[in-house]
């Protein structure tokens, strides 16, 4: 798919070398991580949050980010609560990263 940009210690952030992407893709990509539950747009004072909360899961398309300078992330999609991720990674944490640059 696209290269690795790197990664946290624990494994629960990846950064994807994804600056081939545009806004549209990477909205799309996270669309269909929520299925067919609409991401619902809300705009805060450090910008747009899509959110979609679906069987106990949230998944949130933010174009912020604490770690932005570090990472050079352009949005990041939060994957909170599935558990089918913690399996797969052999980690218990409940909140997932994938950060586009």
């Amino acid at each position: 798919m696209l290269g690795d940009g790197g990664s946290n210690k624990k494994g629960t952030t990846k950064v994807l070398a994804s600056e081939s992407l545009n806004d549209k893709d990477i909205y799309t990509y996270a669309q269909s991580l929520a299925g067919s539950t609409p991401l619902i747009e809300v705009r805060n004072s450090k910008g747009v949050v899509y959110y979609a909360k679906y069987d106990g899961k949230i998944i949130n398309l933010r174009n912020y980010s604490a770690s932005a300078q570090e990472s050079k992330a352009r949005w990041t999609i939060d994957i909170i609560g599935n558990k089918d991720i913690n399996k797969a990674s052999n980690l218990s944490g409940n909140k997932f990263e994938l950060k586009f640059r």
